[in-house]
């Protein structure tokens, strides 16, 4: 029978509003982040909104215009996979999302990869199940030939609703890839609602986060609030006009938060929501099992009333098991956990479509021992399976348990099997003889030299086009690592880096030219990633 919080102290304590959570109750909280937008939270979407049309909202303008021309017709995908470069200009000049480093000439518009709402778009729409692709061209399914006839209302919500929930937030923006902060999403939204009314600092809404969450402090730390505005404002927000009150536009710099009028017109707060009480015999069990878990382990464990029994036991039961086999050093390799499974080594893969396959094949493997890792379905098929076959098989994990799933995003077990400083090294050498894709300002650290100054890396991105202006094309034939004794120790902060490159140039008025010889590359691990300072290699200087 429903239980009744007059009678279940422990349901009536999660109940009390709490300053940390900015006058919300625990058992509010928990549906604003478990259901978001649903019955229980307290943040809710308008049902037929006034300001919901393609006009207003940028990102719902350029599906219309994405779908409009898919509905024309395919389009024939470049061999990287990505948009057409008219249709990518076609998106951009409809204005409905300018580029500031676009606008400035920081980034030159040559295709999908140099426009995020672009990305953005196109992934969507894969997600929602709108588009397929086969042999190189992309087409509308039939459900996107219906999408053309949904109201902007409804076109808001499918695709808000899937990139906050089926899209990697932390796509393209630089900093650790990890799902807290969209996770968390819901109660930033209720912060905007509640506070936004009045312009406030990023460092004030992080800050708030922070008192609400203090687990961010041990993911983000002092990156806090850069992660938030540009993950969650410039990189998300934005593209729907919602924040900042400012003209819709992306890579802004942002001083103050306040949302805009669309932002109220489509959302609002209803504090009287409530998701069904948990019955009175599984609130006591969850509550008897926790405290029972907290006395074995010494710890303290915050749950929901209403989480299944059996979820809350596997949890506590995956936890026990980690900590006894850490401590025994009971690890294995991932490999191992298949048996003996014959699988193609990366030097037999001859091309995409056989990496594919064996790809899925080895993934397929992975899930039957409770093995996970990321869609990496925009990545090069031959170098994906790589690094399956190479690195995540290599890496070592606490067994799961029989139906247990692990999962191992990408870049974590990169990290463990890459240096980052050759990785960083060979990234920023091969974009910068990479002609057909824009330099990814990223990697520059914050101060470098510069024909004998320290400057920034805005000083620096015209030198490097300039440099790159020169050739018509750039062909890379080899590059190779080298050590030198006689290099400075690297320390936690600062790194040299030395190879041997060779390239051959083809010159805007025709003539060409070959260069071979070692190279440096100096770098400054800027407390998230390691980032290049300065570099000089045959035909290169900065």
């Amino acid at each position: 029978m429903p239980a009744d919080p007059t009678r279940n102290p422990l349901y009536a304590a999660n109940a009390v509003p709490s300053d940390d959570f900015e006058g919300l109750s625990p058992s509010q909280v928990h549906p604003l982040l478990r259901d978001f937008l649903g019955p229980g939270s307290v943040v809710k979407l308008r049902e037929d909104p006034p300001g919901a049309d393609a006009d207003r909202v940028p990102l719902v303008r350029l599906t219309r215009h994405l779908l409009t021309a898919l509905g024309a017709g395919e389009a024939r995908l470049t061999a990287k996979g990505n948009l057409p470069v008219k249709l990518v200009r076609e998106l951009y000049a409809t204005g409905a999302l300018p580029d500031d480093y676009i606008e400035e000439g920081i980034v030159k518009l040559r295709g999908e990869d140099d426009y995020l709402p672009a990305q953005v778009v196109k992934y969507l729409l894969t997600i929602l199940g709108w588009t397929k692709k086969r042999h190189g061209r992309l087409s509308l399914t039939k459900k996107g030939h219906r999408a053309t006839q949904l109201s902007g209302a409804e076109l808001f919500g499918r695709l808000f609703r899937a990139h906050l929930q089926r899209f990697n937030l932390a796509y393209a923006d630089g900093y650790p890839e990890s799902g807290e902060l969209q996770y968390l999403f819901p109660y930033f939204a209720y912060l905007l609602l509640i506070l936004g009314r009045k312009p406030r600092s990023v460092g004030e809404y992080s800050d708030r986060m922070l008192r609400a969450f203090p687990m961010l402090d041990l993911t983000y730390g002092p990156l806090l609030p850069s992660v938030l505005e540009r993950r969650l404002v410039n990189n998300f927000l934005a593209l729907y006009a919602l924040l900042p009150d400012a003209p819709p536009g992306i890579n802004a710099d942002v001083e103050e938060l306040r949302p805009t009028e669309l932002f109220y017109e489509l959302f609002y707060l209803d504090r009287d929501a409530r998701p069904e009480p948990p019955t009175e015999e599984q609130a006591y069990t969850n509550q008897l099992t926790a405290a029972l878990f907290d006395a074995e382990m010494g710890s303290h464990t915050h749950l929901s009333d209403d989480m299944p029994p059996e979820l809350l036991q596997q949890f506590q039961q995956q936890i026990r098991d980690f900590e006894q086999q850490r401590a025994a050093g009971k690890l294995v390799a991932v490999g191992d956990l298949l048996g003996d499974v014959a699988l193609v080594p990366p030097e037999e893969i001859t091309d995409d479509a056989l990496a594919r396959r064996e790809a899925r094949r080895l993934l397929g493997l992975l899930k039957k021992v409770g093995i996970l890792t990321d869609d990496a379905s925009q990545l090069e098929p031959r170098p994906y399976y790589t690094f399956l076959h190479d690195m995540l098989l290599a890496h070592e994990v606490v067994p799961p348990r029989a139906g247990q799933q692990l999962l191992l995003p990408l870049r974590e077990v990169l990290r463990q099997h890459v240096d980052p400083v050759k990785s960083v090294t060979e990234y920023f050498v091969f974009h910068l003889l990479n002609l057909e894709e824009a330099f990814p300002i990223e990697v520059l650290n914050d101060r470098m030299r510069l024909n004998g100054r320290v400057v920034g890396p805005m000083e620096v991105m015209p030198h490097l086009q300039a440099w790159r202006a020169r050739f018509r094309k750039i062909t890379p034939i080899g590059f190779e690592f080298l050590e030198d004794s006689r290099l400075p120790e690297r320390t936690e902060t600062d790194a040299v880096q030395l190879f041997v490159v060779e390239y051959a140039v083809e010159y805007r008025d025709g003539g060409t030219d070959n260069f071979v010889g070692p190279g440096v590359v100096e770098l400054v691990f800027d407390g998230t990633d390691w980032r290049v300072s300065g570099a000089h290699f045959a035909g290169f200087e900065l």
